[in-house]
């Protein structure tokens, strides 16, 4: 420690460590808010697994464990992709699937309501 910073205020120190460390206290703050928010739309309507993959980006522009944890979640995301369009029928069950859900709320909406 220098004289500098010897002679100073404990608060005016921690004032120095935050201004010092300010990105870092941001990008944490804001990340794990993101990560959480998409904990939660895990169980609650909302694209939760892009916002974890958010929330995890943000985090891994600071902290070296969440690029990994990003690492890792995108090497799984490619496998369940190459395992999703594996073969044509599951391509084609995917789209008719999908037609079969906007149909059933097109029905929902315009007949049944």
């Amino acid at each position: 420690m220098s004289d500098e910073t010897r002679s100073l205020h404990p608060l005016s120190q921690i004032v120095r460590f935050i201004g010092r460390s300010g990105k870092r206290i941001a990008v944490t703050v804001v990340g794990f808010a993101v990560l959480v928010a998409g904990i939660v739309m895990m169980v609650t309507p909302g694209p939760g697994v892009l916002v974890i993959l958010a929330g995890l980006a943000i985090l891994a522009s600071e902290w070296a464990w969440a690029e990994r944890a990003l690492d890792k979640a995108k090497a799984g995301g490619k496998i369940v992709l190459e395992q999703a369009t594996a073969s044509a029928l599951r391509i084609a069950l995917s789209i008719l699937a999908t037609l079969a859900g906007i149909a059933a709320v097109f029905v929902y909406f315009v007949v049944i309501r």
